[in-house]
């Protein structure tokens, strides 16, 4: 598995809404689904999730 930094792309959106909320500031209706999304499936917490299972 590749560490965390190796593709921040993965999490690019949530980090978006992250600083877009923390500012005060509204996402754009399109973008709205970036403020409420899980873990991204390529995370390791995600994946040892779904292996316990």
């Amino acid at each position: 598995m590749a560490g965390p930094l190796v593709r921040s792309s993965y999490r690019a959106g949530r980090l978006y809404a992250q600083t877009v909320a923390h500012r005060g500031e509204e996402l754009p209706a399109n973008l709205a689904h970036l403020s409420t999304a899980g873990p991204a499936a390529q995370e390791a917490t995600s994946l040892l999730e779904r292996l316990a299972k």
